[in-house]
């Protein structure tokens, strides 16, 4: 078993309300470690430690900023690395290995990435290119509360804390109470090479702690990734102090494939990497795919086909593809959604097998779905399902699909597919996303140097690009006479 700690001020401490335990989804009985639970004490300390360390950080130049960020996001990685880190993030996650390998991974580069354009978001803005008055600059908030989701934590540490940090804010971070113990570590690891109290961890096993931390009177800016619900609930919180946020929400992405375009094994592959991808447990997963009326039993039967050599099981076991959904919830209410839409006539079928080392483990696994002869008002077409399942819609003509592609109350991103290039740039300034595709989606289709966030329902605010960064800053004016009035 594998123990954490929290960081606070630099320091590693335990949990003042004691310990909880986390449990591998693959196999539910099985504990994976305990994880150290905050209590309010530490909740001040943490926002305490990062408003000491404030003045001193922010007083850095924007390039030394960069250097510390970025170096500290590579020992981050390395360490983790070191400790065997992927194989605990699997055991408490359920993603397949390669899936955590990459994740870590991806830390140094992110921060490398979104450093490099930490000078030119943040460059004074002359608003008379001859004279330096009047001008914005873009002054960082102050402490920034970040609040990491289960999916993918240890990516999203990266970025929040990156474009947090170079813009000149400190950090307090909550990670995910169902999966923390390598968040924690990866924390740990970036904060000891940071001065005290730039960065700070924090975890508990419920929603009570966050909920003091983003309700906190020393917090100036929230970071939120998460699920409606719990993006609502933040911004109750922040609404006494009118504490700005930062919310990354759900998503209901719509794919639309062109009438073009001929099913391959190309497309196959590509349509079902962006759907089931860490069990669909992705917020720019494909949830609605339309196609042409005539495609859709071929497109159906070539995504079984494709599916069947799904193996879903144990994430540490090698013939495993597909990992485990992440909780007893979120597996059930996929298989409520599915059955619902089999009880309104729709067409259910699944594809792969569970691994047989895995079936009487008790373990959240969930077959990937592909749905046809779906209702449009059917809660599985209307609602962000997080899990492996697709439905598959026919339409009629191009502006048909675009039509029922934005008839949600989400837009997170969106794509289409087509060889046409007229065709792409029309129906991609017609689809209402924070993010639209041409022939790519999910994580394939993200670029860091785009920023990325959601309209509706979807969220406020970006992340990545120049505005990720400016995200976590306000501008301030400054103007000047001549002479005095």
């Amino acid at each position: 078993m594998t123990d954490a700690l929290l960081t606070i001020g630099g320091e590693p401490q335990p949990g003042a309300a004691g310990s909880y335990t986390v449990h591998n989804p693959a196999r539910p009985a099985e504990i994976v470690g305990h994880a150290p639970a905050a209590d309010r004490g530490q909740v001040d300390a943490a926002v305490r430690a990062a408003r000491r360390a404030l003045p001193g950080w922010r007083a850095l130049v924007v390039a030394e900023r960069v250097a510390a960020v970025a170096a500290a996001a590579a020992v981050a990685a390395q360490q983790l690395a070191g400790r065997d880190g992927a194989r605990l993030y699997t055991r408490e996650h359920g993603k397949v290995l390669a899936e955590a390998v990459f994740e870590i991974n991806t830390g140094p580069a992110l921060a490398a990435l979104i450093g490099s354009m930490a000078e030119a978001a943040l460059a004074p803005e002359r608003i008379d290119p001859q004279s330096p008055y009047p001008r914005l600059n873009r002054e960082p908030f102050g402490v920034a509360a970040v609040v990491l989701p289960f999916n993918w934590p240890l990516s999203l540490t990266a970025t929040k804390l990156t474009s947090a940090l170079v813009a000149g804010n400190t950090t307090v971070v909550k990670v995910p109470p169902t999966c923390p113990l390598a968040a924690l570590q990866l924390g740990a690891a970036f904060a000891a090479t940071l001065p005290p109290g730039v960065v700070n961890m924090l975890a508990s096993p419920g929603s009570e702690l966050g909920q003091a931390l983003v309700a906190h009177p020393g917090i100036d800016v929230i970071s939120l990734t998460g699920g409606v619900a719990t993006g609502r609930a933040v911004m109750a919180a922040a609404a006494p102090r009118l504490t700005p946020v930062l919310l990354e929400l759900g998503g209901n992405d719509a794919a639309i494939i062109g009438p073009d375009i001929t099913v391959s094994d190309e497309l196959v592959e590509r349509l079902a990497t962006a759907t089931y991808t860490t069990g669909g447990q992705v917020c720019m997963a494909i949830k609605r795919l339309y196609a042409p009326r005539d495609r859709v039993g071929e497109l159906a039967e070539a995504l079984l086909a494709r599916c069947e050599r799904e193996v879903v099981g144990d994430g540490l076991a090698e013939e495993t593809t597909l990992g485990p959904l992440h909780t007893a919830a979120g597996r059930d209410r996929v298989a409520a959604l599915v059955a619902d839409a089999a009880a309104r006539g729709a067409s259910v079928r699944t594809a792969g097998r569970v691994r047989e080392a895995d079936a009487d483990g008790g373990g959240y696994f969930a077959l990937p779905t592909v749905v046809t002869d779906l209702a449009p008002d059917s809660p599985l077409a209307t609602e962000e399902q997080f899990g492996p399942v697709l439905p598959i819609f026919g339409y009629d003509t191009v502006d048909d699909a675009v039509k029922a592609a934005n008839a949600t109350e989400f837009g997170l991103t969106a794509s289409i597919w087509t060889g046409d290039d007229a065709l792409a740039d029309r129906v991609a300034t017609q689809l209402v996303a924070g993010t639209v595709s041409v022939n790519c989606h999910g994580m394939a289709a993200q670029d860091p140097r785009v920023p990325f966030g959601g309209v509706g329902q979807s969220g406020i605010g970006r992340e990545l690009g120049l505005e990720g960064v400016r995200s976590f800053t306000q501008p301030r004016g400054f103007v000047r006479q001549i002479a005095p009035c």
